[in-house]
């Protein structure tokens, strides 16, 4: 059975971090515990180098090939302590061995002879030394033979100690690891603790003991504060939109209703006619009112000129007969934070009663900020703003006027957006359609 994926931010976050920090102490280990072998082996060339020329002071070598090595010239009391670890070797040219220490027990092997003036190190489990010399014989130096001389120490002071350094550097390296992760564990509970008063704040909202999150949070996460908050204003006020739409429905067809039920039946198919005519309006009327979604908290901003564009082709068949012309002016890049389908029936309903009016022609703009329509009829009447009043019950209207415009006032303002009535530069009627500002 598969295991399930840990989701925990805070899991995740001190998981990365700890084997981003664990991989650090290890490398650093490494590369200081490499360091300090170099210095180890450094340290140790130099003492047998001192140690081989104290050698060569207290050498003498006669003729016959007898070495002679003052040993109490040379400070190192270990060479005179059998088994010490710390062995000197002479060889001649051939490898034949010329003289030892009393510290070697044993006797040595021959090994690779470096040149004249040449050093051989050889760090490896020991630390080893050799030094290839010339060594002339007479006052005029007409003969001269060549040597080896080789140290080796396998009981190194300095190895012992350079052993204990890096045990103590890999138990300071644990140490600070556990420390470090100690306080990585709080600072990741302190910085994601804004998260978690979110959360709470999230089931106040959901068991209806708050209605906004008001928990202060750092820069980085107000923004999904503020559109969180954005998301529920706007739920609450689709909700209060589909209540008030279905109470003014109702409200509504009871006037119609008691029209119909108390007209005498004399008169009753031509009011039945016309009531259900009213009935259709205020139906449709509280319907597309209701169904508008508005601007939601992450609504991203909707190119407008395709959308015209599909509604001209449709209205410029129904309107074919009067040879009404529709031109869209808008530019491809002008956009209003609104949805496909509330932009459909926003601008549905003012191309459509512009084209009602108009005479010939309909024309659709924008100045950048606002998008403009334009008729060629009569125009608004001076109390135009009064077609767009809040307030204005769907049962106070004559049938069949204002409808239109109420449903667009009723979408503009779920979605931010603002209208003007007023007239254009030829005298006809003029639309604009603009976001509200915050000052709004």
């Amino acid at each position: 059975m598969p295991r399930p994926r840990t989701t925990s931010l805070r899991f995740r976050l001190l998981a990365s971090a700890g084997a981003i920090l664990l991989l650090f102490l290890l490398l650093t280990g490494l590369a200081l515990d490499r360091a300090l072998g170099l210095y180890t082996r450094h340290a140790e060339f130099d003492r047998l180098q001192g140690l081989i020329y104290s050698l060569l002071g207290a050498t003498d070598i006669d003729a016959d090939g007898t070495v002679t090595i003052a040993l109490d010239r040379i400070p190192a009391p270990r060479l005179q302590q059998p088994d010490s670890g710390l062995e000197a070797a002479l060889f001649d040219a051939s490898g034949r061995l010329l003289w030892q220490a009393p510290s070697l027990l044993r006797r040595p092997a021959p090994t690779a002879f470096p040149g004249v003036n040449q050093w051989r190190f050889d760090s490896r489990g020991s630390f080893s030394l050799s030094y290839g010399l010339e060594w002339l014989f007479g006052d005029d130096a007409e003969r001269a033979e060549r040597f080896t001389v080789t140290v080796t120490d396998r009981a190194s002071p300095l190895l012992r100690e350079t052993a204990r350094l890096s045990h103590r550097l890999w138990l300071w390296l644990a140490l600070i690891s556990a420390l470090l992760l100690a306080a990585l564990t709080l600072l990741m509970h302190w910085g994601l603790r804004p998260l978690g008063s979110i959360r709470r704040s999230l089931d106040d909202i959901r068991n209806g003991r708050s209605q906004r999150l008001d928990v202060e949070v750092p820069d980085e996460i107000r923004p999904l504060t503020q559109s969180v908050n954005e998301l529920i204003a706007h739920q609450e006020q689709q909700q209060h939109r589909f209540r008030h739409a279905l109470a003014d429905l109702a409200h509504s067809l009871k006037t119609p209703l008691a029209v119909i039920r108390n007209t005498p039946a004399a008169r009753q198919d031509e009011q039945l006619a016309q009531q259900l005519g009213r009935i259709d309006d205020i139906i449709g009327y509280q319907l597309k009112r209701a169904a508008s979604s508005g601007t939601a908290a992450l609504t991203a901003p909707l190119p407008v000129r395709p959308v015209l564009e599909r509604l001209q082709r449709a209205l410029g068949k129904v309107y074919a007969a009067r040879g009404i012309r529709f031109e869209n002016r808008v530019p491809a890049e002008f956009t209003l934070r609104i949805g496909e389908d509330d932009l459909m029936e926003l601008g549905g309903n003012l191309l459509d009663n512009a084209a009602k009016y108009g005479r010939s022609r309909v024309t659709v703009h924008s100045d950048g900020a606002a998008l403009i329509i334009d008729d060629d009829g009569p125009g608004f009447p001076a109390d135009a703003a009064e077609l767009l009043r809040r307030g204005k019950r769907a049962d106070s209207r004559q049938p069949g006027q204002g409808i239109g415009l109420a449903v667009v006032d009723d979408i503009a303002r779920a979605c931010a957006l603002e209208l003007e009535l007023t007239r254009s530069e030829s005298g006809g009627g003029r639309v604009i359609v603009r976001p509200k500002t915050d000052a709004d």
